[in-house]
């Protein structure tokens, strides 16, 4: 007898090894991670909305909210200051005679 077995689909998990080494780099780096809202739980899952591409766009919003939470929030220039530049080079030496 053929028994019927049936298919559903399910959101993958993570597996990571038991010796998972961590390192200081690395928490650093899962701090600062984007955690897309559709992981939260909150929103249903169902294959309508995976095939009409809701969770690409809701994905896409909470990327969007991050980038501007963490990479936009300060601009990281330092102004230049010329005037310290030619002050370095400056001489009082004069070497042209007359």
């Amino acid at each position: 007898m053929v028994s019927s077995i049936h298919k559903e689909w399910s959101r993958s998990i993570i597996c990571r090894p038991k010796d998972n080494l961590t390192t200081e780099a690395g928490l650093r780096a899962q701090q600062s991670t984007m955690a897309p809202s559709t992981e939260s739980g909150s929103i249903p899952t169902s294959m309508g909305m995976l095939l009409g591409g809701e969770y690409a766009r809701i994905w896409l919003q909470d990327r969007d909210r991050f980038q501007k939470k963490f990479f936009q929030s300060k601009p990281k220039i330092i102004p230049n200051d010329f005037e310290w530049w030619i002050k370095l080079r400056k001489t009082n030496k004069c070497f042209c005679t007359k």
